[in-house]
């Protein structure tokens, strides 16, 4: 008797203290948390992304769209992935291996139930040549729909709202 009471004695807090790990991690999946690696992957589509377009590197700038993504311009939407790859890659005097036009910065990345939501300012740029001076040509807000894929985090939607402009509708 005396041994099964000190068994018992012994398992019941094994047993709770496994159970208190599981609820953590139930809460931790429940919260949609991200993991360090999910931001900096989620990141590097916003540096992949604009390194695409600006060298007419298509199959990049494509990549970082799920097949049937969705980027959506004041005025034009592109869906899917083939489409995009041919425009980033179509040619044009502002890309090439050198260009910089396409700066993202202040980016903010949130979980969701789906995956994640970033937010992101933009900063269009004209690098001055031949003694010119650099200008800034326009700027606005990436707002984002990633989900995780087989392929990595992906963009599902990019709306893109140019500043000072009034809040697109039904954004995410």
């Amino acid at each position: 008797m005396l041994k099964r009471t000190v068994v018992l004695a012994l398992t019941v807090p094994v047993v709770f203290a496994v159970l208190g790990v599981l609820a953590v991690a139930q809460a931790q999946r429940a919260r949609q948390s991200l993991t360090a690696l999910d931001y900096a992957e989620i990141q590097q589509l916003y540096s992949r992304y604009a390194i695409g377009v600006d060298s007419g590197n298509g199959d990049m700038f494509g990549g970082v769209f799920t097949p049937d993504g969705t980027f959506v311009l004041p005025g034009r939407t592109i869906q899917g992935r083939k489409q995009l790859t041919e425009i980033a890659a179509s040619p044009g005097d502002n890309k090439g291996p050198t260009n910089v036009s396409h700066v993202a910065v202040n980016m903010v990345i949130e979980p969701t139930p789906e995956g994640a939501s970033g937010t992101s300012y933009f900063l269009r740029v004209k690098i001055g040549q031949k003694g010119e001076p650099s200008t800034l040509t326009g700027g606005g807000i990436y707002r984002d729909t990633f989900v995780k894929t087989s392929e990595g985090w992906r963009i599902k939607k990019r709306v893109v709202q140019p500043a000072h402009s009034m809040p697109p509708t039904n954004t995410q």
